[in-house]
């Protein structure tokens, strides 16, 4: 068989697209709360059903060159503006947002995307970018012979830029983009690590969520099921909680969250009370005799601020 028969057989690379959503979609079951659920390829290539009654549809585009860049004329860009512009047609638009999420990385050229990617959008520029988009399509396409073919993008801007002032507005206020450059298997271990699990085996727990995700989805597909996961399916049925539990570090440093201090390095002499028996001008062989020979109530001797506490705790006990 010749070497091209091999080369058409070999795994597609854009298989790792889906891959990649089912991770984007497991980012989002990892966070779900009571209430919410999580969805692949139902209303969007994942969407996120909130417990205030929003919901998110993600748009998930991936790239296997580590330095690609979603342009102003980027096709998935400007298909995806299409799709979501009649979806609002369908669903109840007060409660969507619109996230476009990518492991690209975010153009240098001024334009669209740049004005997308504003925390407040600014929608005059967002309609002149546009328009310009239009134009320059345009005047390009008339230069072009009759038998040419027309670029691909163009439908889709010429869809938009058609669409009413109003409309167009309703549209970009809901949108966001998420450029994720980070890798998601390294996002999705630091996201385990809040559960109590070590550094050293998140990833391995990650490893194993992802193997039940895929199983369960198989599952579901073939049972011409939706993938739709609300928390408890997750947490039991995709047994998140059953992995967390029997990989969770036992031996916790709670030191990471809080300063604790130790009993035993505790020196009564640099205390509150030392400071206030000689304020009153208690001599340092009586502060001594106060802080280090007071006995408590089974006659173990203590220094005298615990002598004090576990009499308070001995008085409410007999109360």
């Amino acid at each position: 068989m010749s070497k091209g028969f091999f080369e058409q057989v070999a795994a597609d690379k854009s298989q790792l697209g889906f891959d990649y959503q089912d991770l984007v979609c497991l980012e989002y079951l990892i966070d779900i709360k009571q209430g919410e659920s999580v969805g692949l390829e139902v209303f969007d290539d994942v969407h996120h059903a909130r417990i205030d009654g929003g919901k998110a549809l993600i748009q998930v585009k991936h790239s296997i060159n580590d330095g690609a860049a979603l342009t102003n004329r980027d096709i998935d860009l400007w298909k995806t503006l299409h799709h979501w512009s009649k979806a609002l047609d369908i669903l109840d638009s007060s409660s969507i947002e619109f996230i476009f999420f990518t492991n690209k990385k975010k153009t240098r050229q001024a334009g669209i995307v740049h004005l997308m990617h504003l925390e407040q959008s600014n929608m005059p520029a967002l309609f002149d970018a546009i328009s310009e988009t239009k134009s320059d399509l345009d005047s390009k396409e008339e230069g072009k012979a009759d038998a040419a073919a027309e670029n691909p993008i163009k439908q889709y801007v010429d869809y938009i830029y058609a669409l009413s002032d109003e409309k167009k507005r309703e549209l970009f206020s809901k949108i966001s983009i998420i450029f994720s450059a980070e890798d998601i298997f390294s996002r999705l271990a630091k996201k385990i690590e809040f559960f109590s699990i070590s550094e050293d085996k998140s990833l391995d727990v990650v490893h194993q969520i992802i193997g039940v995700f895929g199983e369960k989805k198989y599952r579901l597909i073939k049972s011409n099921k939706k993938v739709s996961i609300d928390y408890d399916t997750f947490r039991k049925e995709f047994q998140f909680d059953r992995i967390i539990q029997i990989s969770q570090d036992r031996k916790i440093d709670f030191s990471r969250y809080h300063q604790f201090k130790n009993i035993n390095t505790i020196d009564p002499k640099n205390g509150l009370f030392a400071k206030q028996l000689a304020d009153i001008d208690i001599p340092e062989e009586g502060r001594r005799q106060k802080l280090s020979a007071t006995p408590d109530l089974s006659g173990t001797v203590l220094p005298y601020v615990l002598f004090r506490t576990q009499r308070c705790r001995a008085c409410h006990h007999s109360s």
